[in-house]
């Protein structure tokens, strides 16, 4: 119930076109909850649940509800009564540890890439926090923009806007992969470019604002970043091959991503390849030592002639050999990685 109404207020909001409004009413209701403690521990879990874990069931006002909460909560932690969550991750040397991160932290960093339809939904949800956090002016003044242990490093985009790193890096990503007319910083949206701007209407309106247009322009994501996040996708859902194929190009030829590392005798393509080749070797490599891999673990779910990330990045660097940007110094790491595949 708490959730519906905050989402059909929050609609109500976007649909009026309101630029500036004051966001007290969220802020005194989320404060008030903090003295029914059994209620608000099971408004923090049933958020945390919902967007790591049913993201692409949610609707358009699910997204815009979990979006307004999570913005009042990262702008005042006393909200959420400081909770933080205890998860295990993996360190460089591939080590199981438990680490306690910040709510807002851990769920914004979980939020699910894996499918689609996934995506899609953690699209709307990061352009709608962005949005709202702008609506209601959550600048922090300096005594509340302090970094706490355990948070990311924030960016201001403007003085009323701060947006997290980790957020930045999603819209990097999923904006430009699933809407075509975010590729290009001119270019007008419509809703035939991306079946996603079909199914929220919203979305179209919210990615045109100048403060996402502006965060959009700001590459945010190295090029090693962003293959290891399209290698880990198990299924595209509605994304053809040559939608893939497009999208690939551009992220190779308009350098829209940059490599962290760069030798003086490589070209930039040859360069990008290694790093895709490099990728794809990894992957497979982790996975065989691990003795799982998430593609393999989830694909009885799909179909068998989806597309997974994986074979995405395998197949673009195959058509790249045999293409006019034919490379030989990357002929060999390929064939590793075919031999990796069969």
């Amino acid at each position: 119930m708490l959730l519906n109404t905050i989402g059909q207020t929050v609609m109500r909001l976007w649909n009026l076109a309101v630029t500036q409004c004051d966001g007290s009413w969220l802020t005194q209701l989320l404060l008030m909850l903090r003295t029914h403690v059994v209620i608000l521990h099971t408004l923090c879990a049933m958020v945390c649940h919902l967007l790591t874990r049913q993201a692409g069931a949610l609707s358009e006002c699910h997204a815009h509800a979990l979006a307004a909460v999570l913005v009042h909560w990262d702008k005042y932690p006393s909200c959420s009564a400081g909770i933080r969550i205890q998860h295990a991750s993996t360190n460089e040397l591939d080590a199981k540890v438990t680490r306690t991160t910040p709510l807002v932290s851990y769920i914004l960093q979980s939020l699910p890439l894996s499918t689609t339809m996934d995506m899609s939904f953690s699209l709307l949800f990061a352009v709608s926090y962005i949005t709202y956090a702008e609506m209601v002016g959550c600048n922090s003044s300096p005594g509340e923009n302090r970094t706490l242990p355990g948070q990311e490093a924030a960016m201001s985009v403007n003085p009323d806007l701060i947006i997290s790193d980790h957020l930045m890096q999603l819209l990097t990503y999923l904006g430009p992969r699933l809407v075509r007319g975010v590729r290009s910083p001119s270019s007008n949206l419509d809703s035939t470019q991306s079946t996603v701007l079909c199914r929220f209407s919203s979305l179209g309106r919210l990615l045109s604002t100048e403060s996402v247009r502006s965060l959009l322009a700001q590459s945010r994501m190295s090029l090693e970043t962003w293959v290891r996040k399209e290698i880990e996708v198990v299924d595209d859902g509605d994304l053809s091959a040559e939608w893939l194929s497009e999208y690939y190009s551009w992220v190779v030829f308009a350098g829209r991503h940059k490599l962290q590392s760069v030798t003086s005798s490589s070209s930039h393509v040859v360069s990008v390849l290694r790093v895709l080749a490099q990728a794809v070797l990894e992957f497979d490599t982790r996975c065989i030592d691990a003795g799982t891999c998430r593609c393999r673990q989830t694909s009885h779910r799909h179909k068998p002639d989806r597309q997974n990330g994986r074979r995405n990045v395998f197949s673009f660097l195959q058509a790249s050999v045999h293409s006019e940007i034919s490379l030989s110094s990357v002929t060999f790491v390929l064939t590793m990685a075919s031999v990796s595949q069969s």
